[in-house]
């Protein structure tokens, strides 16, 4: 088959990174696959303040310069599948996609911005799927008052994330990007998703038929244990994913940091991440450290020193970070936030605590950090857990569900 993947952006994301390992299996398979994304984001400008815009407008132009530039510097994994970046993808330029987008027989939209693009496509561009990888509604997942809404309409068969759905928005501008976000949803094309919360949302609150749910995998070439880096630590390493928005609950896991080092001053912690401005830096204790990752090997290295992998979000599409930290041999405490629970299970792989509590994310590091035993056997199951995950599994999934042709 020829298979086009749409993505909104390029960068280090779970959702770029799950997209190239499709797109890199599915060409081991024998497809021959395109990868499309815009050189500038359009989709976000009709809502952007004047301070926003301004930034967007010069944020734009250096992008825009670099995708100029030959080659693919800005490409964050390896692929072998052909790379084509267009101006911007938006309904208003489907002519201009038209022509630098090749015929095939599946287009997939990999985000809700693309989706509205790729509706537009002509049949000739191959049958339209909508791949979605998470519920995203990020300013909505950052407002305070609609989490509040979401546990008010919560019902006893339900998660907030689900509820989250029928809340409204009071501020025009986050409500008129949850109403474009839900919008997407209904666009004629065939839904498949990657965890069993998002096909419940899209059938549930959507009233959608999905195609079926296709997880994400973990590339045991990449993730793996890197020998005695671990035992030959005179401390506990505790690390976390430095990730500013506030909906990935950074600050909860900063409180339960603090907590923790209060009861276990000896431990060692560190977050990692895009390096952020300066001025974000120095709001860091002086006790954690910062590491910058630029590769995954530079990432397997910090998992393998790591004992114990903590991920505070309030939503996650599927939580590829804690699969990926497990792989490489850690303990993971996490929050019960929507794709976890696809996979985690508590006291088993895995300790759980409900989103928004920082003091139960500081009692379950210090619970592994006293109990040797149990942080062994936690980091041990979610260990043989995680080998089931494989992006060849996956991309024999998703090549399944394409070829069945509507």
């Amino acid at each position: 088959m020829k298979i086009t993947l749409v993505l909104n952006s390029i960068g280090r994301v779970g959702g770029v990174r799950a997209a190239f390992e499709h797109a890199n299996h599915l060409q081991q398979r024998g497809h021959h696959v395109n990868v499309v994304y815009p050189a500038v984001n359009l989709t976000h400008l009709k809502r952007l303040s004047l301070g926003a815009f301004a930034l967007w407008l010069v944020a734009s132009t250096v992008r825009l310069a670099q995708n100029l530039i030959p080659g693919d510097g800005l490409q964050p994994f390896e692929t072998t599948s052909s790379i084509i970046r267009v101006l911007a993808l938006h309904p208003r330029f489907t002519k201009s996609l038209e022509r630098s987008i090749p015929d095939a027989d599946a287009i997939l939209a990999t985000a809700w911005e693309t989706a509205y693009a790729v509706n537009e496509l002509s049949d000739t561009k191959g049958e339209k799927f909508y791949f979605v990888q998470s519920y995203e509604i990020w300013e909505v997942w950052n407002n305070e008052a609609c989490w509040e809404e979401a546990k008010r309409r919560k019902k006893s068969n339900d998660t907030c994330a689900l509820a989250m759905a029928a809340v409204t928005p009071k501020k025009r501008r986050v409500r008129e990007t949850k109403e474009l976000v839900d919008g997407s949803y209904r666009l004629p094309m065939r839904k498949i998703t990657i965890a069993g919360w998002l096909q419940k949302l899209l059938e549930d609150k959507f009233d959608q038929r999905t195609d079926g749910v296709v997880p994400n995998g973990v590339n045991s070439d990449t993730f793996f244990s890197e020998g005695e880096r671990r035992e030959a630590s005179e401390h506990i390493n505790v690390l976390m994913p430095y990730r500013p928005e506030k909906f990935k609950g950074f600050s909860d896991g900063l409180e339960a940091f603090a907590r923790v080092k209060a009861r276990h001053p000896d431990t060692r912690f560190a977050v990692f991440g895009r390096k952020p401005g300066t001025g974000s830096l120095r709001k860091l204790p002086h006790w954690i450290a910062f590491h910058p990752i630029t590769s995954d090997a530079q990432l397997r290295a910090l998992y393998s020193e790591t004992h114990v992998f903590v991920v505070p979000s309030w939503i996650e599409g599927f939580g590829l970070p804690s699969m990926e930290a497990m792989a490489c041999g850690c303990a993971v405490v996490a929050t019960d936030a929507g794709g976890f629970t696809d996979c985690l299970a508590n006291g088993e792989n895995a300790l759980l605590v409900p989103i928004q509590s920082p003091g139960a994310l500081a009692q379950c590091v210090c619970r592994l950090i006293e109990n040797d035993e149990e942080r062994r056997r936690v980091a041990e199951k979610g260990y043989r857990f995680v080998q089931q995950f494989t992006w060849e599994d996956a991309a024999e999934k998703l090549e399944a569900i394409l070829a069945n042709r509507e």
